[in-house]
């Protein structure tokens, strides 16, 4: 049987102060509108959030690096 990928990426509120793992950006809770979480399913999951510029800029075909604290 072949392995298999999962890729998603959705809106997802933060509930806890959190950094977009692209460009650093802070999230404030109350005002979270535009994150989206990146998720990817395979061997391992890994998530990472995303701000609005970020995602736009990644669907858009711009190589995004994700850094900092990833995870769920």
């Amino acid at each position: 049987m072949t392995p298999m990928t999962t890729m998603a990426l959705k809106h997802v509120p933060s509930h806890d102060a959190r950094q977009c793992s692209g460009c650093g950006a802070e999230f404030v809770p109350s005002e979270d509108s535009g994150s989206r979480v990146f998720t990817l399913h395979g061997g391992h999951e890994f998530t990472a959030l995303l701000c609005g510029g970020c995602h736009s800029k990644w669907s858009h075909g711009s190589l995004l690096t994700l850094k900092g604290p990833i995870g769920a």
